[in-house]
């Protein structure tokens, strides 16, 4: 029973303190206002105070097949596999170059974004410093594919985004930034090609210089053989010529001697004119008759003494047996041939061995086409554009809300803390003046 009445005493001090606590905050309700009220206000007036901070983003898709082939349109070389550029190469030089800092501050700098973000000329310690504050939010990122959307020959774009307190100038600088790299880009490829066909017509021109001298050199190589042979053939035939005018020679004072002892025999024998004409009623036209057996009718009676010594007279004046030899003049003929060899006169008259070598036709042919080729940028890009910078009106931070709710939460939970407290201290005085 005892127990039961201590139960209900403690049970009667509860309700008694916590009608006291409410009668306290009751009592100092407008000090828990006029201080939630304050605090409320207070960050009213710092998130209003606060510059706000904007976020834009562009974003980009690889390059057009389009772009690609333009890029890959002329092949330096038809026997070498040359390297063509792809989408990833063009796209990842793209990004690699708006990624980078020299040229993120290479725009800052020619379009004079200095004066454009700080509009009141307020002193700037450093440059670079303001630089790397304005440009350290620059970041990229892939954008994410929702779960049910079909994966298949679907591109990721990739996403900029840069932060700031204009959004209007910041959102004309992040596409700035991306319309100079895209143009810097497709020059910087086209420029590459350009270096490619000059560096290639140098060594087409090499090529047919080296082809040239080796042709000219292959040229008098076969003028110096043909020389050779052609004066290895006359000398041959010199002194087959020799030989035919010894012999010719050495028959001819055979002949004499012969006609010589002839014309003794007739003259011995008193027959000093020809007999054709006792022989001219033969039927045969021949000079041949037979005597007996096959025996000829002697020079000495045929012809007579006075022929024969006209003969001999002849034989002996002849200067020359070329004429009466044939085979010398055959010879002579062959010699006079290989004196004027047509084709040892058109190779040492050739000026030029280029239209006889086909390999210079080809090179020709390809270095007229790498010079037609003139690299343009029309209708080339690095990437496509997906989403354009825009400013936008909504600030990332501060967030005024969240701040004031804040705020007026914790002001209100420290503004009863501080009742808790000054009964506390009120209790106490009033023990002590008990």
């Amino acid at each position: 029973m005892q127990n039961n009445i201590t139960e209900q005493n403690y049970n009667q001090e509860d309700e008694i303190d916590l009608k006291q606590l409410f009668r306290s905050l009751a009592e100092r309700k407008w000090f828990i206002f006029g201080f939630t009220g304050l605090i409320t206000t207070l960050a009213i007036a710092y998130a209003l105070s606060i510059t706000p901070t904007y976020q834009v983003s562009t974003s980009f898709l690889s390059p057009s097949a389009s772009s690609v082939l333009q890029l890959n349109k002329i092949k330096l070389t038809s026997e070498t596999s040359e390297t063509s550029e792809t989408s990833e190469t063009i796209y990842r030089k793209f990004l690699n170059k708006v990624m980078s800092g020299q040229f993120q501050r290479k725009i800052f700098d020619e379009n004079n974004y200095l004066t454009k973000l700080n509009p009141e000329n307020k002193p700037i310690k450093s440059l670079e410093d303001f630089f790397a504050e304005f440009s350290k939010s620059i970041a990229l990122e892939t954008n994410k594919i929702q779960k049910n959307t079909e994966k298949l020959n679907f591109e990721r774009p990739v996403k900029i985004s840069i932060q700031g307190n204009d959004a209007q100038v910041i959102s004309n600088f992040l596409n700035e930034l991306a319309r100079t790299a895209d143009t810097e880009t497709v020059n910087e490829f086209l420029i590459i090609i350009q270096q490619k066909i000059d560096i290639r017509l140098e060594e087409i021109n090499k090529q047919k210089t080296l082809l040239l001298s080796r042709a000219k050199q292959d040229r008098l190589s076969k003028i110096d053989r043909i020389k050779i042979e052609d004066q290895q053939k006359i000398n041959e035939i010199n002194d087959q010529i020799l030989r035919l005018r010894s012999k010719a020679k050495k028959d001819r004072l055979n002949k004499i001697k012969v006609l010589t002892d002839t014309a003794v025999m007739a003259k011995t024998l008193g027959i000093k004119d020809n007999n054709f004409k006792k022989i001219s009623n033969s039927n045969d036209s021949t000079l041949t008759v037979a005597i007996g057996g096959d025996q000829k009718l002697p020079q000495w009676y045929l012809y007579g003494e006075k022929a024969l010594l006209q003969e001999i007279l002849i034989l002996k004046n002849r200067a020359n047996d070329d004429a009466y030899t044939p085979e010398i003049v055959n010879l002579q003929s062959k010699l006079s041939s290989i004196k004027s060899n047509q084709t040892l006169k058109t190779l040492e008259s050739r000026k030029d061995d280029s239209p006889f070598i086909a390999e210079i036709n080809k090179l020709d042919i390809e270095a007229i086409k790498l010079q037609s080729f003139k690299p343009s940028a029309v209708g080339i890009n690095a990437m496509q554009l997906n989403q354009l910078a825009y400013p936008t009106e909504t600030a990332i931070k501060p967030k005024k809300k969240l701040i004031v709710a804040v705020a007026f939460i914790a002001g209100f939970i420290l503004s009863i803390f501080l009742v808790f407290i000054m009964n506390a201290f009120r209790k106490e005085d009033d023990k002590a003046t008990a």
